[in-house]
C-alpha cells in the first residue's frame, strides 16, 4: 500500500463560527448563523459577512418591513 506524501491534505476546514463581522454563534445555513441568514437575504450583510456602505439606510428599511408584518 502506498502512502501519499506529497503535502496534500484531503481534510475540508469548516468555519466553526458564522460570518459575520464579530458574531461567535455556529453557522447554521450558507455559514451564517439564523439571525445574519436572515440579513444576508435582505442585503444587510455581503456573502464574506461585511456590512455594505448603506448599512444604516437597509437596516432601518428592514426594521420597518420587521415591526409591520408583525
Amino acid at each position: 500500500m502506498s502512502k501519499n506524501n506529497n503535502g496534500n491534505n484531503n481534510v475540508i476546514s469548516l468555519n466553526a463560527t458564522c460570518l459575520a463581522e464579530a458574531c461567535k454563534k455556529k453557522p447554521q445555513v450558507a455559514g451564517f448563523c439564523e439571525e445574519h441568514f436572515t440579513w444576508f437575504k435582505e442585503g444587510l450583510v455581503t456573502k464574506e459577512g461585511i456590512k455594505p456602505i448603506d448599512f444604516d439606510k437597509k437596516f432601518v428599511s428592514f426594521m420597518k418591513r420587521k415591526k409591520t408584518a408583525a
